[in-house]
């Protein structure tokens, strides 16, 4: 890869990318609403309505997104969602850009943002964190590219900007900076950049930019840290963590042969070499870290951008119907991407049909936005079967993070005691002014209660429309209700906090 200059203006590159990036906010308002709520969703939502400079389980930066939104045009899937969607469609215009920067015309600039388009796709069909990280990993590698090209040390000043955001995101930024600082140190030609200010104004815009989530973390004794500690050990427990090697081809699917040919090009430029740190780095301590597969997701977008560069370098001097056949054919493998996307993880599908049936079946995600409201209603009709004295001091206790935010979502409208959960941020608020008791309790089981309560029963089974299956159903799928704790409640709650 040689370096060329873009031979077509910044302005219409940039609106051309933009229309084309755009399809993402269609698709979002043609089916944004999707089934319903995430698990994850009634989290980030539940923190949106609670904000502060950090959460048990992320950084802030997704709920403080989706606060804006549901503010702005109240509470519903879409509205939550719409953030994912903006996020995903700069994403694709940062990906063009980065292609432009190593010198590709259009070209070059609209096959890499077709390139990335199902991996945007997925990621901005819910809002998770998981968008946001993929904003700040395109930020980092677009300036680091523009440095490289024009040798101007001000695009530091980018860099640390992304980091930063990358720190109020998800902490996996971690990953290329640190592989961006070795290569920096390891290649004797980028040395220079650590007697650059700008250098090191990069590194003070980063920690401005960090520094309220970081003091947060300082507060609360890095609990985010021993949470996702806690997490790492239970997936890989339960083989979460298996397969990350195969998992990249799983998400890169037709496109993996792009990717791998920009990794090639990336390391045989003597100029652009340093941007195979931002995949390889990364690639190497996830591996070594047994991470899940889809945290490199992020770091694609970038070979994709050479490697449609290098595709048009490699037709330039070709036949032109070699050129547009060749070109036809990696555009259909990448359409192929983008409806095995849509086919899998998008909500395209007419309730309880064939397809849909399939999808419940076969993606963990999609069973798990179907029943929330139904769920609180069964609840409540185990509270409304009860003697109205058992009602004046009623709690309800759930289990993993997705009960207690639909509680806490739905709840209030069937006049539903605030829920109590000792999960991440549920765990902040405490069990309520008074000790509950009795108690439901949803998401655990018979055999575990009987040991904090003198007595419990079995009230009802959690059941979901057209026979839908996830954890509310196959893991603990008992209502319980449960009285007389054994110990007083300021000492049971002492030790209930946990994480999910």
């Amino acid at each position: 890869m040689t370096l060329r200059a873009a031979a077509t203006p910044f302005r219409l590159d940039t609106l051309l990318l933009s229309v084309c990036a755009a399809s993402l906010l269609v698709i979002h308002f043609a089916m944004g609403n999707g089934y319903g709520f995430h698990r994850d969703e009634l989290q980030f939502l539940y923190d949106a309505r609670h904000l502060q400079w950090g959460y048990v389980a992320f950084p802030p930066l997704t709920s403080f997104c989706g606060r804006i939104a549901i503010t702005l045009f109240g509470i519903s899937p879409q509205v939550l969602r719409l953030p994912a969607a903006i996020a995903n469609a700069v994403s694709l215009v940062l990906t063009g850009q980065m292609a432009r920067e190593l010198g590709g015309r259009r070209a070059a600039q609209l096959l890499a943002l077709a390139a990335a388009f199902p991996a945007c796709l997925l990621l901005s069909s819910l809002l998770q964190y998981n968008t946001f990280d993929m904003l700040a990993w395109l930020t980092v590698g677009l300036f680091t590219t523009r440095l490289l090209r024009t040798e101007d040390a001000r695009n530091w000043l980018g860099i640390g900007a992304g980091i930063g955001i990358g720190v109020l995101s998800k902490y996996t930024i971690a990953f290329p900076v640190v592989s961006l600082l070795a290569a920096v140190l390891l290649l004797p030609s980028q040395r220079r950049a650590l007697r650059s200010r700008w250098f090191w104004l990069g590194c003070l815009i980063a920690t401005v930019i960090a520094a309220p989530n970081l003091l947060w973390l300082a507060q609360h004794h890095w609990i985010t840290i021993q949470m996702e500690h806690s997490i790492h050990l239970r997936d890989v427990h339960i083989g979460r963590a298996d397969g990350f090697f195969s998992d990249q081809i799983k998400f890169t699917l037709l496109a993996f042969p792009l990717a791998v040919a920009g990794l090639v090009s990336l390391l045989r430029s003597a100029r652009f070499r340093l941007l195979g740190a931002l995949y390889l780095g990364p690639l190497l301590l996830l591996a070594l870290m047994k991470a899940r597969g889809y945290y490199l997701l992020p770091g694609y977008p970038l070979l994709f951008a050479a490697g449609a560069v290098a595709f048009e370098r490699a037709l330039a001097h070709r036949p032109r119907g070699l050129r547009i056949a060749a070109r036809c054919l990696l555009l259909m493998a990448l359409a192929l991407n983008a409806a095995a996307v849509a086919w899998t993880y998008l909500p395209i599908w007419p309730v309880d049909s064939a397809a849909w049936n399939w999808q419940m079946a076969n993606n963990y995600d999609m069973a798990n936005e179907v029943g929330w409201p139904q769920f609180v209603a069964q609840v409540a009709a185990v509270r409304d079967a009860l003697p109205t004295a058992d009602r004046v001091h009623l709690g309800i206790v759930a289990n993993n993070f997705g009960e207690a935010g639909a509680l806490d979502l739905y709840g209030p409208k069937l006049h539903l005691p605030a829920p109590i959960s000792a999960v991440n941020d549920f765990y902040i608020r405490g069990y309520g002014s008074f000790p509950p008791d009795p108690v439901i309790v949803v998401g655990s089981n018979l055999k575990n209660q009987l040991r904090n309560f003198q007595s419990c029963s079995i009230v009802a089974h959690t059941l979901l429309p057209y026979g839908v299956r996830n954890e509310e159903t196959d893991d603990e799928p008992e209502i319980l209700l449960c009285r007389h704790l054994r110990y007083p409640w300021p000492q049971v709650w002492a030790r209930m906090q946990k994480f999910g």
